[in-house]
C-alpha cells in the first residue's frame, strides 16, 4: 500500500506566503549600496496548529557581483543570531511572552522548495505553545518581536487572532455525513458563520480514494483531490458572527472528478470519504492578498504592501476550520458509481 495526492490543490493564499520569498523591494532602494539589513519576515499563527512557524530571511543588496549568486549563498540571506519571541494580549493587555525555537526545516518534514535561493540552512523559528482564538468580547493578539543580536535591531509586528467559524451545511459538527446530487437543477449549499477578526475565507472541499489495478485490489495507492469551492471571500464585518451563503451547482463537484482524476480503463477506484475546509484569514493577509493580485491594464505598477515595522513581509492570523474524515452518504456512493459523468473513473464500492 503506497498514499500519496496525485494532484492536490494547495491553498494557494496561505501556503505560499510561508514558502517563498518576497519578490518585490521598494523602488526607494539604491540596489548598488553597501550591504543592508532587511528582513523578509513571515508568519501566519493559526490557534488551531500544533505548531506555529515564522521564517525570517535577509534581503542580499549589494553592489559586486550577480544578484543570483548572492542568493544562492546562505549567508546573503540568513541572519546569524535573532531572537524570535511572540508577546500576548488579551484586549489589549499584556498576558504572556513566548520564545520561539530556532529549527532546521528540513528535519522536520518542512523542506524548502529548490529555486535560485539558497535551500540550506532552511532556517524556521516555531512554537508549540497554544496560540488563542478571538471571541465576540474577547480579542487577542499577538505582537511578533525579531531581534538582531549583532545589530541590535529589533523589528516587530502585531496581529489580531481569527476566531472560530462555524458550519451549518453541506455538514455539520454532529453530523459529518455529506450528500452531493448529480443533478442539473440540485445546489450544494455552503453555509457558514463568520469567525471574529476574519477578514476573507477560503473553502476546499477534498475527495479521498482507494486506486488499484484491476485484479490486484491488495497493492492499492490513497490518493485525493481538492475541490475549490470559493477563494478570498470577504466577510461581512471583522467583529464576525454573520452568516454566509455559497450556493453551486452540485453536478459540478462530478465534472470535477472527472476533469481531475482522469479516466483510465486499467484501474479501479473506491471512494474513501470527504474532507471539509473553511480558511479564515486576518485583515492583513487579505490586504496582502489584494495588493499582490495581478494588475489589469496599462499601468502594471503595483502598490506594496508589509506590516513588519522596518522590513518586509507579512505577519497575520488564520483559523481553519477543518473536518478531514466526512462520511459519504449512500446515496452519494451510488451516484458516484452509477453517474454517466464519472463513468471513466471506474468507481465501486468499498
Amino acid at each position: 500500500m503506497r498514499i500519496h495526492n496525485k494532484k492536490r490543490f494547495i491553498p494557494i493564499l496561505f501556503i505560499t506566503l510561508l514558502t517563498t520569498s518576497f519578490l518585490g523591494c521598494d523602488n526607494s532602494l539604491d540596489v548598488t549600496a553597501d550591504w543592508k539589513e532587511i528582513p523578509l519576515i513571515y508568519g501566519l499563527l493559526n490557534p488551531s496548529a500544533e505548531y506555529n512557524y515564522i521564517r525570517v530571511n535577509r534581503a542580499y543588496l549589494n553592489q559586486e557581483g550577480d544578484a543570483f549568486k548572492f542568493a544562492s549563498e546562505s549567508d546573503s540571506i540568513q541572519f546569524k543570531d535573532l531572537t524570535v519571541s511572540l508577546v500576548e494580549f488579551k484586549n489589549g493587555v499584556e498576558e504572556n511572552a513566548i520564545t520561539m525555537n530556532k529549527v532546521i526545516g528540513d528535519t522536520i518534514g518542512l523542506e524548502k522548495e529548490d529555486g535560485n535561493f539558497a535551500k540550506s540552512p532552511n532556517i524556521l523559528y516555531r512554537t508549540s505553545y497554544p496560540i488563542k482564538q478571538s471571541f465576540l468580547s474577547t480579542i487577542y493578539s499577538y505582537e511578533l518581536v525579531v531581534v538582531n543580536n549583532q545589530s541590535g535591531k529589533v523589528y516587530r509586528s502585531l496581529a489580531n487572532m481569527v476566531g472560530e467559524s462555524e458550519i451549518f451545511s453541506p455538514i455539520r459538527e454532529s453530523n459529518q455525513v455529506i450528500n452531493i446530487d448529480d443533478d442539473t437543477l440540485r445546489f450544494l449549499y455552503i453555509n457558514y458563520r463568520e469567525g471574529p477578526q476574519a477578514k476573507m475565507y477560503d473553502c476546499i472541499m477534498r475527495f479521498r480514494y482507494k486506486e488499484y489495478a484491476k485484479g490486484s485490489p491488495n497493492e492499492f495507492v490513497v490518493d485525493s483531490v481538492d475541490w475549490l469551492i470559493f477563494k478570498s471571500r470577504e466577510t461581512l464585518t471583522l467583529r464576525g458572527y454573520k452568516e454566509q451563503q455559497t450556493n453551486i451547482k452540485s453536478y459540478l463537484f462530478y465534472d470535477f472528478l472527472r476533469t481531475s482524476i482522469g479516466e483510465n480503463s486499467d484501474v479501479e477506484r473506491v471512494p474513501l470519504d470527504m474532507g471539509f475546509y473553511l480558511y479564515g484569514s486576518g485583515e492583513d493577509l487579505f490586504t496582502y492578498v489584494e495588493v499582490n493580485k495581478p494588475s489589469i491594464g496599462i499601468v502594471q505598477k503595483k502598490p506594496e504592501f508589509t506590516n513588519i515595522s522596518d522590513g518586509l513581509g507579512i505577519f497575520s492570523s488564520l483559523n481553519i476550520k477543518a473536518f478531514n474524515h466526512v462520511t459519504i452518504s449512500d446515496p452519494m456512493m451510488n451516484t458516484l458509481i452509477s453517474s454517466e459523468r464519472v463513468a471513466g473513473l471506474n468507481f465501486v464500492r468499498p
